[in-house]
């Protein structure tokens, strides 16, 4: 019911207080910590923008609250802000929205909650796993999925009463009439070996020898806000309906709450706060200065330690981090056998931690499932048939000559990310580059962006204001292209898209280079072939680097082959070059409109003659039937899908090793 607000409150669409439950909540997933940096990140972005603002007139940057029900309720805002909570609290605000004009045009209570749970991938998978699980997690999941499937019978039955707008307020009445408080804490067994988590009131008459008061804030503890029963029994008095306690009353309440969770400790209390570096930020509680004395000679009665913790902790305080250290330090070289004896010890008692159903409670803790254990495999069937041609493109000879493995999970394992907007624009701007050379379009730049615009919201990109950036990007692309076509170069257009497939020997290997050239053309002096290739990237190689560029020298390959012979009446031409013509890069600084070309000279040119190039596939021939995948750090890096799994990287390499 969190998203009632944002969705029928016209006047105020989300209160400060809905909206950190609806980012706290399982359609985002954040933690307290999250909400912080995420406040943290749109105060400076509003302290930044207020410094343009004369002094006189500078408001003060509001309070982070209410920065976050701003940028939920208008999810934009956090597009230019990085990192994994700004994402999520994006992705629910255009969620959130989604739902809104679903129901204010008429969508029923059930559409409105299908919407909502297709688009809560993550949630949905952790209680997939959790039920699949078994034990006390999957208990608790089946008990949420049965939950989730009355809520959607129960949103079925209010749109039979009344359609429409009004079929979503009668279940919205009818799930809110329904929701009476319990106590979920009664009735569950307590393990003496575990940690105890309650509140404050369930811990009366209890004891412990340390006890641990997290997140004493100002605004937390004391909680001044008015609070009652459902029925508000507790301002039944003697002469009737008492009036609502007072703010005095209620600090004085809070405060005998928070002595109550103090006094539970027998030997040890530690009590936490966050201190914010900002003046207007988070404070810790006036509670915490009533725990002791201060002397004037600066000791304190009881004796009370104060640590100002100014650094981020060694490691995350959580399983997984303390799994992760114990795994670093059993088999750290540095460390005496004693500490290596004493974290294999504790990985040891917390691999066989189990719940009741017999299930681990810390499988990480077990070698068994680190990666780093495991033998190096070896496949019976070859990744390649070592009796057939090694069958390479001129892409694919560039991704193994830079990085075999790379090459290996992404064309053979096929496991690369989902094809990004950045490569729909380069598709769609090579598309039109090919019906202008071909003749099937006129070289009009008002015809091709007429065309863009038919296919353009088909492409993904992650924001509205990206797609406008990119599609000026290939405005001026088409521009650039456009003036490059119709200059004067001493060569005629003879192939667009022209395939090859063509058989050649490499070394001790016989290779097959397949592919296609975008545009082959005819040189006017010497007849030879000369191939193009319109590149859309923003990366643009050095000069030395074009010399030796494996994707051009493969066309020229194909060319010597015969793989043009056709588009020269059956003529077979000498190659006579290549070039990338860099759609994206203009010519310089001042000649902005004509696209930066790169130049290739022919095979024959090259000081190391066609030799390079051949040596070059003879190499990838050899990693590939040889399966020596070896990773190889480079420019390749900055774009890989697989660099949280590599051991050249520092990232990968403490995944695997």
């Amino acid at each position: 019911l969190r998203f009632r607000s944002g969705v029928h409150d016209a006047e105020d669409p989300l209160s400060v207080e809905v909206a950190q439950q609806l980012l706290t909540g399982p359609l985002a997933g954040l933690d307290g910590a999250d909400l912080r940096q995420l406040g943290r990140a749109l105060r400076e972005e509003e302290r930044s923008a207020l410094r343009e603002v004369p002094a006189e007139q500078r408001p003060a940057v509001r309070p982070a609250g209410e920065l976050i029900r701003e940028a939920l309720a208008e999810p934009e805002r956090l597009v230019l802000l990085g990192g994994p909570a700004a994402r999520r609290a994006r992705e629910l605000g255009l969620l959130l929205r989604k739902v809104r004009d679903l129901l204010l045009g008429g969508a029923t209570a059930e559409e409105a909650l299908w919407a909502l749970w297709e688009a809560s991938d993550s949630w949905r998978e952790r209680l997939e796993r959790s039920a699949l699980r078994g034990g006390a997690a999957g208990r608790n999941a089946d008990r949420d999925l049965d939950a989730l499937c009355a809520l959607f019978e129960t949103a079925a039955r209010a749109e039979l009463r009344a359609g429409g707008p009004r079929g979503a307020l009668n279940f919205l009445a009818e799930v809110e009439q329904q929701d009476i408080a319990a106590d979920t804490l009664s009735g569950r067994a307590v393990r003496a070996d575990a940690v105890r988590l309650m509140t404050a009131h369930r811990a009366k008459g209890l004891e412990w020898r340390l006890v641990v008061v997290a997140g004493v804030q100002e605004g937390l503890w004391p909680d001044l806000r008015r609070r009652g029963s459902l029925l508000e029994a507790d301002r039944i008095g003697r002469d009737g309906i008492a009036e609502p306690m007072p703010q005095s009353a209620l600090l004085a309440e809070e405060r005998r709450l928070f002595y109550v969770a103090a006094t539970r400790a027998k030997e040890r209390l530690v009590v936490t706060a966050v201190q914010a570096a900002a003046e207007d930020g988070d404070e810790p509680s006036r509670f915490l200065r009533e725990l002791y004395r201060e002397r004037p000679d600066g000791t304190r009665v009881p004796e009370v330690r104060v640590e100002d913790v100014t650094h981020r902790p060694r490691r995350a305080l959580s399983v997984a981090a303390l799994v992760a250290e114990l795994r670093a330090t059993s088999v750290d070289p540095a460390a005496s056998p004693q500490l290596r004896e004493a974290a294999a010890e504790r990985l040891a008692r917390l691999a066989a931690l189990e719940d009741e159903d017999g299930l681990p409670l810390v499988p990480a803790a077990n070698p068994h499932r680190w990666w780093g254990m495991a033998e190096l495999t070896e496949n019976e069937v070859p990744v390649r048939d070592p009796q057939r041609p090694v069958e390479l493109s001129g892409s694919a000879l560039e991704s193994v000559n830079a990085c075999s493995l790379q090459w290996f999970l992404g064309r053979e394992v096929r496991a690369q990310e989902v094809s990004s907007g950045a490569q729909g624009f380069g598709n769609v701007v090579h598309v039109l580059a090919d019906e202008v050379g071909a003749g099937r379009a006129p070289a009009d730049l008002d015809v091709l962006m007429a065309r863009l615009d038919r296919v353009w919201d088909a492409l993904a990109f992650d924001a509205p204001w990206k797609s406008e950036q990119e599609k000026g990007e290939a405005r001026a692309a088409l521009e650039r292209f456009l003036a490059w076509h119709t200059g004067q170069r001493g060569r005629q257009p003879v192939a667009t898209e022209q395939p090859f497939d063509v058989e050649l020997k490499a070394g001790p290997y016989a290779v097959r280079i397949r592919g296609t050239m975008d545009r082959v053309e005819r040189e006017d002096a010497t007849g030879a072939a000369y191939v193009v290739d319109f590149k859309t990237g923003r990366h643009t190689p050095t000069k030395a680097q074009v010399e030796e560029h494996p994707q051009l020298a493969v066309y020229q390959l194909a060319v010597r082959e015969g793989a043009v012979d056709q588009a020269f009446d059956g003529v077979r031409p000498e190659p006579g070059g290549a070039e990338l013509v860099q759609l994206r890069q203009p010519e310089s600084r001042t000649v902005a409109d004509a696209p930066k070309v790169q130049h290739q000279p022919g095979l024959a040119e090259n000081p190391a003659g066609p030799e390079w190039i051949e040596g070059l596939l003879a190499e990838a021939a050899d990693r590939v039937l040889r399966e020596r995948f070896v990773p190889t750090t480079g420019d390749q890096c900055g774009h890989c899908s697989f660099r949280g799994s590599c051991s050249a990287r520092p990232e990968g390499r403490q995944v695997v090793e």
